[in-house]
């Protein structure tokens, strides 16, 4: 019994069995009881509490690179397809009020990290933008960055707007 139980815990270990976890994988949920969603309570206590407790300030950081790493892993051909995901999965009202070949400012209405939240003094927003970056970079083919230049809880605006710049 020890043995099994020890393999199990180890067996992560061995290449030939480790996997690493593809967005199509992590979107294979089978809950029949609690059905396929969960709380932004509980995402909201991963990403802007228990984060920022464990890597700190470089939280901000990583949630960008995190979202900009997806971004690119969705393999999206149209801004449309992206629009689609993100009404799919809630993240928000994602609205494109300036998208021209030199420059594209994004606005997420209800966003899923901060609506609703008290004013807390700075941008929260930095896996939306990674995520915003990396899709448009997937589909433009130029480095892109985002910078979040407002935010519902973070500052008090009405929407989290990203400027995306080429590079």
């Amino acid at each position: 019994m020890e043995t099994l139980l020890q393999e199990r815990l180890t067996s992560h270990l061995d290449p030939a069995i480790y996997k690493n976890i593809d967005v199509a994988n992590a979107l294979k949920i089978v809950r029949p009881t609690l059905g396929d969603s969960a709380g932004i309570g509980l995402y909201r206590l991963l990403r802007l509490v228990a984060l920022e407790d464990i890597i700190g300030r470089g939280a901000a950081g990583t949630a960008y690179l995190a979202g900009k790493k997806l971004g690119h892993a969705l393999g999206l051909a149209k801004v449309e397809d992206f629009l689609e995901l993100c009404k799919a999965l809630k993240i928000g009202i994602i609205k494109v009020p300036v998208m021209t070949d030199t420059r594209i400012h994004v606005d997420v209405y209800e966003c899923v990290t901060c609506s609703g939240m008290d004013r807390v003094g700075r941008p929260l927003c930095h896996f939306e933008g990674g995520m915003v970056a990396g899709v448009v970079e997937g589909i433009v083919k130029k480095r892109t960055r985002a910078q979040e230049v407002t935010c519902i809880g973070g500052l008090g605006d009405k929407s989290c707007g990203f400027e995306l710049e080429f590079r």
